[in-house]
């Protein structure tokens, strides 16, 4: 993927974020002077460079680096065999440790039994750099690290910043993306770097026209993110909460999703468990348009989410690129067809009494036998002209039809 490709590797190349940089850099520097810094927090929204920061920390000071998730250390004994005692020595070498616990908001009391309190052994006894992650500082999961951690805030990166970085990008590709393509990119990222080169990614080679799929980016997570922690957590809480912190649309996630469980899990009963728990999913959210009964939704998310991602029995595809969803794809590439049978089936509405969507799916495969029909009996030109007289359809309206 291009946002790991092009992951900066020194803090100089962390865009739209200098002052979070610096702070870095500063922190960096008090461990080569042998003093033990306190442990930061980087906060801000997803996609605004807090890992990629931290992982280039280590990269250019030739730091190992231990990183964990949330769902790395979904228990005290984790933390206990591992990172507690690689925090009171040096690494392989000797070299310096960095000690980087991701999305650190993502703790719940319920499922995170003594990681509080196995944190707080962390802080009080390390001798090497600690770095946290997370959205929002103020989330009171982790309210015990406020005074216990320098915090620096990670902030949405602006449109101008992004639209040179995804034209850089382009140019070291090789590929030529129309600037008017990056521009839109950049302007529905939401400050969101990842999720800007991501899009980009998933338009590569594409038609202008199909920069309608790519949506405006989420503050919080965007499709990318909710993807990883459904395919790669294994983790109810957590893929359920992804799913919830995000504004992504239903039926997007559904598509994304089902696009993509055959190339992420590789074992035949993860991928037959995935499906059967999309299948539930696709058919409750059928059932909520169908009887405008919107509760079932809430069943649609855990199933679509959670459903899926405990369907991973340790046979997933890590690096595999995510696959951009072929019905949406599809979808664009028809919009004018749609758009053309909709405006067509509005017209006919008074005339059939009935809805469009009726009319596009029952009536109009019938008029179109009939026309074709008409038109080799009669000719184009006499067929046309009695259709226009029934029907009030024009000369490109039928040939829409019949096409």
């Amino acid at each position: 993927m291009l946002s790991e490709k092009y992951a900066p590797t020194t803090l100089n190349q962390i865009v739209g974020n200098d002052s979070a940089a610096s702070s870095l850099m500063r922190f960096s520097e008090k461990v080569h002077r042998g003093e033990n810094p306190k442990p930061m927090i980087l906060f801000g929204p997803s996609g605004t460079g807090k890992t990629a920061a931290a992982r280039a920390l280590a990269y250019s000071n030739s730091f190992e680096l231990l990183e964990l998730t949330a769902s790395d250390y979904r228990d005290a004994g984790t933390l206990s065999k591992t990172v507690i005692p690689a925090s009171r020595s040096k690494g392989l070498f000797g070299k310096t440790t960095l000690i980087l616990m991701d999305e650190i908001d993502e703790l719940s009391k319920k499922y995170d039994v003594g990681v509080e309190k196995a944190i707080g052994q962390l802080l009080k006894g390390s001798r090497q750099p600690v770095i946290f992650t997370a959205e929002d500082y103020w989330d009171p999961n982790i309210r015990f690290l406020r005074g216990a951690v320098d915090k620096v805030e990670f902030k949405k990166v602006n449109t101008e910043t992004i639209s040179k970085l995804l034209k850089s990008v382009a140019e070291r590709e090789g590929t030529a993306v129309e600037n008017e393509i990056i521009e839109v990119i950049a302007k529905r990222s939401s400050g969101d770097v990842r999720g800007a080169l991501n899009d980009m990614e998933a338009m590569l080679g594409a038609r202008k026209e199909l920069i309608e799929n790519i949506g405006i980016r989420d503050t919080k997570i965007e499709i990318f993110g909710v993807l990883d922690k459904i395919f790669l957590s294994g983790n109810f809480d957590i893929s359920r909460n992804a799913l919830a912190k995000s504004n992504v649309d239903t039926d997007m996630v559904l598509n994304w999703v089902d696009e993509n469980i055959p190339t992420r899990y590789t074992s035949k009963n993860g991928v037959n468990d995935a499906y059967q728990s999309l299948a539930k999913a696709s058919r409750f959210y059928e059932k909520a348009g169908r009887t405008n009964y919107w509760g079932y939704l809430r069943y649609v998310s855990v199933l679509m989410s959670s459903g899926v991602a405990i369907s991973n029995d340790g046979h997933v595809r890590m690096l595999k690129p995510y696959s951009f969803p072929s019905k949406i794809r599809h979808m664009g590439s028809t919009k004018a067809e749609r758009s053309a049978l909709n405006e067509i089936a509005e017209k006919l509405g008074g005339r059939f009494h009935t809805s469009k969507r009726k009319i596009i799916r029952d009536y109009l495969p019938l008029l179109k036998l009939i026309f074709e029909r008409s038109i080799k009996d009669m000719g184009s030109e006499a067929a046309n002209a009695q259709i226009e007289a029934t029907f009030g359809l024009e000369e490109d309206e039928i040939g829409a039809i019949v096409s």
